[in-house]
């Protein structure tokens, strides 16, 4: 038997498949070309080998010894065996109780290998990637299979289990439970087409079916109430599920990846729409959102392409949608948001191109940056609300045509709009600020060169930036928008910074008043439609007979104003 010196510590970044962590590299001492850490008194783990990867067959001893001491070896180790993309056998003995996270990461010609009956515990990634294993037998004593410890041994075709096994049971190559209530894992390289969960089962593992690409459609019974996460991940040939109603709970990325995936009946009961539930799902084309739910969370139906309709039950409890929950959904139309709806996260819609229509609700306290960034076919939108802060919502919109910001009976000062709110949307010809706009900053509009209309309802001027103008570029842009303010606060706004710059600031109040005599009657109807017909259209003249406000005028402006003298208003 051959030994070395004790090597030094030292630690080092390594860059791993899936995330980086810091792995101690440097053994305590290594023993015929295999490399051991002491975790104990008298008790050694396997670790990794500096430079050198293990290859071949490696045949774990039982006991080491070294420096005079003789030692049991009792585990393998984090990262042991990670990468050995050589390593073909490997001999583990009794006496090892736990495998560790990534051992036998990315090992792809590592065979089945034959578990000890002492092991116990199998940790996350364990074996990771050995895509030349056929099948998994799991070992009397092992009673803590980590979710992902198998992920992607991809050639599995079957489990089997000791029948001393007190926490697992093998039936039919599939892994449950010992008292089959929890199916644990289904065989990723089985060939059936359809899965008939047994009724026995109450709960779905994490990633209990992901990967299996020969399912097609799978049942599952009415006994079911919880599903944990990734079940169905990468799934890519299954075609429809129905979730029975009983189910309260499902975790994330149930149905990530499942591309083949184009409907789906979601139950009763659930809460939540999970972060990543419907990610990458480029087939599924419509979901009902039962009314239970009250949060979609972040990438909820992330790059779900053909997803066109989305309905939500009568009664909806949903009060947010986490970022990006519905980015890259190209195919939707358009979206009718409960009003329950009180949160919405940065990017939620971004890249939503055919999105034309979408109704907002009118109590948001709360909105994210870039949420219709690179929405091309949206024509209108209204954020209302009193949102303390709005920056980066629409941005190349190129379709856009009107918008309203915060609320004509919000409370004043509470919000600030900033950083490009609306920018690059260069057929905008309306927008509507509400009362409750504080201030606009760095550049909080920008490129609005078709800008008609702008309205704000706001009685005291809101604060523009010294630095850099609240309308960028300026002045040349919005030298032909007009500009709507209260009656009240006109000279305020003549006055005001940025405000004062408007070649035409309107007082709202005298809107209608196309005769110019300071009230509103029959001759103003009379008037405007004489305007109507002889086709003239000075500035002047376009400015008070634009009765509704819409940046023209036209046979709606008539009406608007008979109704506004039939109300007394």
């Amino acid at each position: 038997m051959r030994t070395t010196t004790k090597l030094s510590k030292k630690f080092y970044l390594l860059t791993m498949m899936l995330v980086g962590i810091f792995q101690a590299t440097a053994a305590d001492f290594m023993v015929d070309s295999i490399c051991y850490n002491i975790i104990g008194d008298n008790q050694v783990e396997v670790t990794s080998r500096d430079s050198v990867k293990y290859a071949g067959e490696v045949i774990i001893p039982a006991t080491v010894f070294n420096d005079g001491i003789t030692y049991q070896v009792t585990r393998i180790g984090k990262n042991a065996f990670q990468g050995c993309k050589e390593l073909t056998l490997i001999d583990i003995p009794e006496g090892i109780t736990s495998i560790g996270t990534f051992a036998f990461n990315g090992c792809s010609r590592l065979e089945n290998v034959d578990l000890p009956n002492s092991l116990v515990t199998l940790e996350t990634f364990a074996f990771y990637g050995c895509q030349s294993f056929t099948s998994f037998h799991v070992p009397r004593n092992l009673t803590e299979i980590a979710y992902n410890a198998l992920m992607l041994c991809k050639n599995i075709a079957y489990y089997t289990c000791s029948s001393f096994n007190n926490k697992y049971k093998a039936v039919d190559g599939i892994l449950y439970s010992k008292d089959l209530t929890v199916l644990v894992a289904y065989p990723f390289a089985a060939t059936a087409t359809t899965f008939d969960i047994p009724t026995t089962v109450t709960a779905l593992h994490d990633y209990c079916l992901s990967g299996n690409n020969n399912l097609v459609a799978v049942n599952i019974p009415e006994t079911v109430t919880w599903m944990g996460m990734n079940i169905f991940r990468d799934c890519q040939n299954i075609v429809e599920i129905d979730v029975p109603d009983g189910v309260t709970h499902m975790g994330i990325t149930v149905f990530g990846g499942c591309t083949s995936l184009t409907r789906v009946h979601l139950p009763a009961n659930l809460d939540t729409i999970k972060s990543s539930t419907f990610s990458g799902c480029t087939l599924l084309t419509e979901v009902t959102v039962p009314r239970n739910v009250s949060c979609i969370d972040e990438q909820g139906f992330i790059n779900a392409r053909s997803l066109k309709t989305i309905t939500f039950e009568e009664g909806s409890r949903l009060t947010s949608l986490g970022e990006r929950a519905f980015m890259d959904c190209y195919a939707l139309e358009s979206l009718d948001l409960p009003s329950t709806v009180s949160s919405i996260g940065s990017g939620c819609f971004s890249s939503c191109r055919s999105l034309k229509t979408i109704h907002m609700p009118h109590n948001l306290t709360e909105i994210g940056s870039s949420i219709f960034t690179g929405c091309n076919s949206l024509t209108e939108c209204e954020v209302i609300g009193d949102v303390p802060t709005m920056w980066n919502i629409f941005i190349n919109c190129p379709k856009l045509k009107k918008v309203k910001l915060g609320d004509r009976n919000g409370t004043p000062g509470s919000t600030l709009i900033q950083n490009a709110t609306i920018t690059r949307c260069n057929q905008l010809e309306y927008l509507e600020l509400g009362a409750n706009i504080d201030s606009l900053e760095n550049s909080a509009l920008c490129s609005l060169d078709s800008l008609k209309v702008l309205i704000c309802w706001a009685t005291t001027p809101p604060r523009c930036h010294n630095y850099w103008s609240a309308f960028s570029p300026w002045p040349n842009e919005l030298k032909n928008t007009v500009l709507y303010v209260p009656k009240a606060s006109l000279e305020a706004y003549q006055t005001a910074n940025d405000w004062k710059n408007f070649k035409t600031i309107v007082p709202i109040d005298d809107v209608g008043d196309v005769n110019g005599d300071a009230k509103l009657s029959i001759r103003d109807v009379n008037e405007l439609i004489n305007l109507l017909l002889s086709g003239e259209n000075t500035d002047i003249a376009t400015t008070f007979a634009d009765a509704n406000l819409d940046g023209k005028i036209s046979i709606s402006d008539v009406t608007t104003l008979i109704n506004r003298l039939l109300s007394g208003d």
